[in-house]
């Protein structure tokens, strides 16, 4: 029981810490919770999906290139694309077009909570197979991480609402920005596992390229956060001019 609860809480606690920034006009509780759930449900297709790239790439295209743009091929292509288009998918069909999205802030919303329940049902099935370790450096470093790449995709998902002209492109960049991001964090972790890249590479330094991406995937993420939560302020403030008055 208490494996389930270390692999459930990360996701739940970054959930409630979202809520609690949208301080001017929070989205209803049942779009959240529905968002979650479908992050939930898009890990099915994700796994499908991720199956048949692996399956296809390992017939065709190992082998035929130097292992570790193999593996980078895998890590951005069937994992990171795959997982940050699925998710994408929800938060484009449907968190995007209800009205409630109003503000610049609810891309970022709306894309973590989706994200978190993609990454929670991914959770509970990694520390329940490995054990509290697992479930301790997940909490830290892979939750968090895919947070981050919620905040990207989302941030550029609020600019979408906004701009009409330029919505497409907004959207391809917060996908391929998320998935970038997604890539080199798997990347450099999946070369550290493989004993033909460790030969000529330390692990350490693998693992710490890892590291740096999530840092640097981290910090673009709190500042499209404080990015967006002051364009609805002000936003907000537009729509009640007297509010500056309250209190």
């Amino acid at each position: 029981m208490y494996l389930l609860l270390l692999a459930i809480a990360p996701g739940i606690a970054i959930c409630f810490y979202f809520y609690l920034k949208d301080k001017f006009n929070r989205e209803p509780a049942k779009y959240l919770i529905v968002c979650f759930l479908l992050g939930i449900l898009c890990a099915i297709p994700a796994v499908i999906i991720e199956e048949l790239g692996t399956s296809f790439s390992e017939e065709y295209l190992q082998g035929t290139m130097p292992v570790a743009a193999y593996i980078m091929l895998q890590a951005f292509v069937v994992v990171a694309f795959t997982e940050e288009g699925c998710k994408f998918f929800v938060l484009k069909k449907y968190a995007f077009p209800k009205p409630q999205f109003d503000e610049p802030f609810d891309g970022i919303i709306y894309s973590v909570m989706i994200s978190m329940g993609f990454a929670t049902i991914e959770n509970i099935g990694y520390v329940l197979q490995n054990g509290v370790g697992t479930g301790v450096i997940r909490m830290l470093i892979s939750v968090p991480a895919h947070a981050s790449f919620a905040v990207l995709m989302g941030y550029y998902a609020g600019l979408a609402k906004f701009n009409i002209e330029k919505r497409s492109q907004l959207f391809l960049k917060g996908l391929l920005l998320a998935t970038l991001f997604h890539g080199l964090f798997d990347g450099f972790l999946f070369l550290s596992e493989d004993k033909t890249v460790t030969q000529n590479i330390s692990a350490i330094l693998l693992i710490l390229g890892g590291l740096v991406s999530w840092y640097l995937a981290i910090r673009l993420s709190l500042k499209s956060i404080r990015i967006h939560s002051n364009l609805s302020e002000q936003t907000h403030k537009a729509n009640n001019p007297f509010q500056q008055f309250e209190n």
